[in-house]
């Protein structure tokens, strides 16, 4: 099944898509740059240590982007999602999305995901609550973009 034409028909409960990207200054300083979140945590190192961080950590918005990405391979149009935002992200960790199936309303064409990010040693980062549509096959897939160069 290719990602250009997966439609809510296509889904059932537990179905599953994951990726795993390594988080780079570069990409902490797109989130930054792009989110305006210039919070002493990500910009003051100082400022994170003596909060008791080893480092400065990422803005949550990154790993909460790797959840939208899930969503964005598969055509998800988001209605609802609730973050929790569990342990710090540092420059040059290792993490995992995965996101699964957990209900569909076929009355709405409204699927319901669980979503977790986990870290290079497996522990849980973020976990996050989803709902939204996925497209109907008459639809037809969208023109893809040419692709965007991760950080």
């Amino acid at each position: 099944m290719n990602h250009d034409t997966i439609c809510f028909d296509d889904l059932e409960v537990g179905w599953t898509r994951s990726f795993t990207r390594v988080i780079t200054a570069e990409a902490m300083q797109a989130t930054i740059a792009l989110t305006g979140d210039q919070g002493g945590y990500h910009v003051d190192e100082r400022f994170a240590q003596a909060a008791g961080f080893r480092t400065l950590i990422t803005p949550g918005m990154l790993q909460a982007s790797m959840v939208t990405q899930l969503g964005g391979s598969i055509n998800f149009l988001a209605r609802e999602m609730r973050f929790q935002f569990l342990k710090p992200v540092y420059v040059g960790d290792t993490l995992r999305a995965t996101g699964t199936v957990t209900a569909l309303e076929p009355e709405r064409q409204l699927v319901r995901m669980l979503g977790t990010v986990t870290n290079q040693e497996g522990v849980e980062v973020l976990t996050v609550e989803i709902a939204g549509h996925v497209p109907r096959r008459e639809w037809g897939a969208p023109v893809k973009p040419p692709p965007v160069e991760h950080f």
